[in-house]
C-alpha cells in the first residue's frame, strides 16, 4: 500500500501485513511527520495490493446480452420453493408442525431424503426413525427448514453435460460452504435471521448458473467445457455474475432483501454499510475463498482487515474458529447432501 505524506510528499510503501487496522498512525520514513491513516475499504470488501481488474471483453458483454435477453430460454432448474413454504407457515401464526409435514410429504423425494438426514450421525438419536412427522420433530423446523433449501438449491447444479460438472461441482461446494458459513457467523454475533443468510449464501453466486447456461445454449459462443479451465470461466463470468444474479432472482420473485445481497456480496456500497445480513454473506464468501471452498483459493485474504469483519466486531481469534469449523461442517453436509 502506498501513502503519500501531505508534508514532504514522500511516497511510503507499507505491506499488507504490517498493517494492523483500518485505522493506525505511523511516522513518515523521510520527514519523520505523524502520520494518522484511516483506511476504506472497497474492492472485494478487503485490503489488498497488485489486484487487476479484469476489463470488460468483448464475450463478456455478449453472454450478459443473451442472459438478458433470453431469460425465459434459459433451461434452468425450478428455484426453491418448499422451504420458502415452510417458512411461510412457520411465521404464520396459525401453522403447525402437521402443516409442515403434510408440506414435505407432498414431495417423496424431499421426505425420504429429511428421513435419511434424521437418522445420520450429524443429527441421529440412539432409535431409528420411520415416521416423517418425528424426523422433523428430531430435527427441528429451523434446521428442517435448512436442510430442505439446501437440498433444493442443489438440484440447481446439476447437468446432463459431463464436462460441465467440475465446475457445477466446485460452485456448488462454494455456495453451500457460503450458506453454512454465513449461519454460523450470524449464530456467533447474535443475529436472529439465520435461516434467511442460509438462503442468501446459497443463491449469492447464482449469476454463475445463468453464464453456464448462456455458455451451454449458445453455439455462437463455441465454448468447448472439456477445455475450459477455472481461470478462464471467471474472467468470462466473474464481473457480472452479482449484477446477473441479482437481476434473474428479482425478475424470479424474490424478495428484495435478498437480491441485494447477492448483487453487493462483493463489493458493499456505502448506503449498505449498516446492512447485517449483507455483511454476514459478505464475509462468509470471503472467508470461504480463503479456505478454498470451490473453485478457489485466496491464502493471502485477511479478514480481520474487511469491512465486514470490522462491522461485526468480530475478532482475529473468532474468525479462525470459523475458519477451521465451517470447512469441517460443510464437508461433512456435502457428504449427506449426495
Amino acid at each position: 500500500m502506498k501513502i503519500h505524506c501531505p508534508v514532504c510528499r514522500h511516497d511510503n510503501l507499507l505491506n499488507d501485513d504490517d498493517i494492523p487496522r483500518l485505522l493506525f498512525s505511523f511516522q513518515c520514513e523521510s520527514c519523520n511527520t505523524l502520520l494518522s491513516v484511516k483506511i476504506q475499504v472497497n474492492a472485494l470488501n478487503v485490503v489488498k495490493t497488485g489486484r487487476q481488474r479484469t476489463q470488460p471483453g468483448e464475450k463478456r458483454n455478449q453472454i450478459a446480452a443473451y442472459i438478458y435477453e433470453n431469460k425465459d430460454k434459459l433451461k434452468l432448474p425450478v428455484l426453491p420453493v418448499l422451504a420458502t413454504k415452510i417458512r411461510k407457515i412457520r411465521n404464520d401464526g396459525n401453522g403447525t408442525i402437521n402443516d409442515v409435514v403434510e408440506l414435505v410429504r407432498s414431495d417423496q423425494t424431499m421426505a425420504t431424503k429429511i428421513l435419511e438426514l434424521a437418522n445420520s450421525a450429524l443429527y441421529g438419536g440412539l432409535v431409528e426413525i420411520t415416521d416423517l412427522k418425528l424426523a422433523i420433530m428430531r430435527l427441528g423446523l429451523n434446521v428442517t427448514e435448512t436442510l430442505i433449501t439446501a437440498l433444493e438449491n442443489k438440484q440447481l447444479y446439476t447437468s446432463d453435460k459431463k464436462s460441465m460438472l467440475t465446475l457445477l461441482e466446485g460452485l456448488w461446494e462454494h455456495a453451500l460452504g457460503v450458506a453454512v458459513t454465513a449461519q454460523k457467523i450470524a449464530e456467533q454475533v447474535g443475529h436472529e435471521a439465520t435461516e434467511e443468510v442460509f438462503t442468501a449464501g446459497l443463491l449469492h453466486d447464482f449469476g454463475y448458473i445463468l453464464c453456464l447456461q448462456a455458455l451451454k445454449q449458445n453455439d455462437s459462443f463455441k465454448v468447448d467445457f472439456a477445455e475450459l479451465g477455472t481461470d478462464e470461466f471467471f474472467k468470462l463470468c466473474e464481473k457480472e455474475h452479482a449484477k446477473l444474479g441479482a437481476w434473474y432472482l428479482s425478475e424470479a420473485g424474490l424478495p428484495p432483501k435478498l437480491t441485494g445481497i447477492v448483487a453487493h456480496h462483493e463489493e458493499i456500497p456505502t448506503e449498505e454499510s449498516d446492512n447485517a445480513d449483507l455483511h454476514i454473506v459478505a464475509l462468509a464468501n470471503l472467508l470461504c475463498k480463503k479456505v478454498g471452498l470451490g473453485l478457489r483459493q485466496d491464502e493471502s485474504i485477511r479478514l480481520d482487515l474487511t469491512e465486514s469483519a470490522q462491522s461485526l466486531n468480530l475478532s482475529e481469534v473468532q474468525l479462525a474458529s470459523l475458519e477451521v469449523h465451517c470447512e469441517d461442517l460443510t464437508q461433512q453436509l456435502m457428504a449427506m447432501l449426495k
